[in-house]
């Protein structure tokens, strides 16, 4: 499933959204529904989600005001270059994932760690608890949220920067079919990544960046699916 609203959207953020895109992994076991973020139902979950993710990232930060973190939220769902999706595993909010046209980079605190070209857009993944202690729930969350930016035409590579800190979501990347420092083969080779510097200066933390390209993604994802068919 797939509908026809165009990826960034103009949205009021106290809304209520359909579904926009729909996929199953491991014969239908696991069902992954992105929509648009509602505010005020979402936000009792996402808010808990949100803090722990920074507060992880930024050992001098315990808490981010919620006002702030709603605000940010509702810009994105209001701008035209930016949009924050909610996640639904079997039905239940499960992650965050958000996405910006790189030519505008939202965020502030993770621009100049890659130079953007035409058709690249950021990505920020913000996984659940459960997700994260779930087998295959990380990797369904990244791949379904790929294949949903890559039916729009205007999204040619995604762009996913992640801090030193972030180490759950660095082995989810290195583990899902990336070749990192190793040699290219032909089926796994769907995104490249590489080290950035230390471009965090708050933080003087090293940020890794992950190029998905579509092509090459597209092809990975069907070989991904067929080998997790053979699963019992």
């Amino acid at each position: 499933m797939n509908t026809t609203m165009p990826l960034y959207t103009s949205l009021p953020p106290d809304n209520k959204y359909e579904t926009v895109f729909e996929q199953t992994f491991l014969q239908g076991k696991v069902h992954i529904a992105l929509r648009p973020l509602s505010l005020p139902d979402d936000w009792p979950i996402i808010g808990k989600w949100l803090q722990h993710a920074f507060g992880r990232r930024f050992s001098s930060i315990t808490h981010l005001p919620d006002k702030y973190l709603r605000e940010t939220l509702a810009i994105m769902l209001q701008c035209d270059f930016a949009q924050p999706f909610v996640g639904l595993i079997n039905e239940q909010p499960a992650f965050l994932v958000e996405i910006c046209d790189g030519d505008k980079q939202c965020d502030a605190l993770e621009g100049g760690a890659h130079l953007f070209e035409p058709g690249d857009h950021t990505m920020r993944l913000i996984l659940s608890h459960t997700v994260i202690h779930t087998r295959y729930w990380g990797e369904s969350a990244l791949f379904s949220s790929l294949t949903y930016f890559f039916t729009h035409q205007q999204v040619k590579r995604v762009v996913w920067q992640l801090h030193e800190k972030d180490t759950f979501y660095i082995n989810l990347a290195n583990q899902s079919g990336i070749t990192y420092n190793k040699p290219k083969t032909a089926d796994f080779d769907y995104a490249q990544s590489f080290d950035a510097g230390s471009f965090d200066c708050a933080q003087d933390r090293p940020i890794q960046v992950y190029l998905y390209l579509r092509e090459n993604f597209t092809r990975f994802l069907a070989i991904y699916q067929r080998t997790m068919q053979k699963l019992p």
